[in-house]
Parts: structure tokens; sequence; C-alpha cells
């Protein structure tokens, strides 16, 4: 399937199949292998930019399949990064930050050795924190952006009391689905301070 095709396909009505029609993209494409015509992940990355708003959206869910089951990340890490910020659709913007609460995870696949640690990840992190208290940023892209958060806590130690803060401030204001995570990321910061005090 080419780039064309694959915008063709992706601009199509799919009505309550999407995620089957998703599944049968990527594996019909089979990442594991390259050959000449068929889309890239970069083609991928580039129509999560489509000005089409739900064909970027199904392309982000794309990348994110992609992502999770070709554990194929490491290859596209600094593309995937640098373009990050320019996300600004709300479809996409929740399956970027739901690939970056991935990445950033324990259970992250796909990466080669040693590659985040490399990466400097200040600007997205000031970046979540915007998503966080933005009242335009829909609630799938909040949680999945203080799930990364919560994630790079470790690393850098300021972020822990910054997220508390943050999510102390946002409790009463946001949904029942943000409150589900927010306990769960305020148990994880919570065992961030005991592991530093077992040192």
């Amino acid at each position: 399937m080419t780039k064309d095709e694959l915008t063709t396909r992706l601009g199509a009505s799919m009505e309550a199949k999407m995620v089957k029609v998703i599944s049968e993209i990527a594996e019909n494409r089979n990442l594991y292998r390259d050959t000449e015509n068929d889309f890239t992940v970069k083609d991928v990355i580039d129509l999560t930019f489509h000005s089409r708003k739900e064909l970027a959206f199904r392309a982000a869910w794309l990348l994110e399949h992609i992502f999770f089951n070709y554990y194929c990340i490491g290859d596209h890490l600094e593309d995937f990064l640098s373009r990050f910020r320019n996300q600004r659709q709300p479809g996409p913007m929740r399956h970027y930050g739901k690939i970056l609460a991935f990445l950033t995870g324990k259970q992250a696949k796909g990466l080669h050795p040693g590659q985040l640690e490399k990466i400097d990840f200040e600007p997205l992190i000031g970046l979540m924190f915007d998503w966080l208290i933005d009242e335009k940023v829909l609630v799938a892209a909040k949680v999945h952006a203080m799930q990364a958060l919560a994630n790079l806590a470790p690393r850098y130690p300021w972020v822990k009391d910054e997220l508390l803060e943050t999510i102390a401030h946002l409790e009463d204001l946001e949904s029942i689905a943000f409150f589900g995570r927010a306990k769960q990321v305020k148990k994880q910061l919570k065992k961030i301070k005991s592991e530093n005090n077992q040192l």
C-alpha cells in the first residue's frame, strides 16, 4: 500500500470498524519488512498532521498501533519527538500522549539500549504540563500527559512535586476519568519517594 493509497483508505468512512481496519492496514503492510512501494512510518507521522481532522486522527491511531505492536519506535523516535510539539489537533494529541506515556514507561518495547537516556525531555515536560492546564485539551490527552510526567519523575525529581500540585488543582475541575488516572499516578509518585528513601 503506497502513501497515497493509505491516505485514501484512512480518509474513507470506517463506520464502527476502525480498530479492525487500522489493524488490517498495519498487518497487510507488515512493518517487519521494507518494500519500495509501501508506506513508511514517516508517512504515517506525516499524515497525523493532515488538514482533514478525521484522517489525522486515524493516522495517529495507526501510528500508536504500529509502535505498540511492531516495537519499532526506536527507529523513529527522533522523528516522532521532533514533531511532537507541533501536534495541536485534539484527536492526534490523544495518541501522541499515549505513545509518550508508553515509551517513558517501564513496559516500553522497541527502543534501542540507552536511547532514552540521551534525550532531553525537559521541553516535552513543559508541554505536558501545558496540556494539563489547558482547558481546550481533551481529558484523554491530559491523562496520558499526566502518566508520561509520572514516568519521567524519577529522572527529573522536580516533576514530582509540580505534578502533585497540578493534580490537586485539577481534580475538582476535571472529569471522573481524570480523577481515576490521577489516583493511580499519585500512587506511582509515592513509590518514587519510598524508593528514594531506601537509597
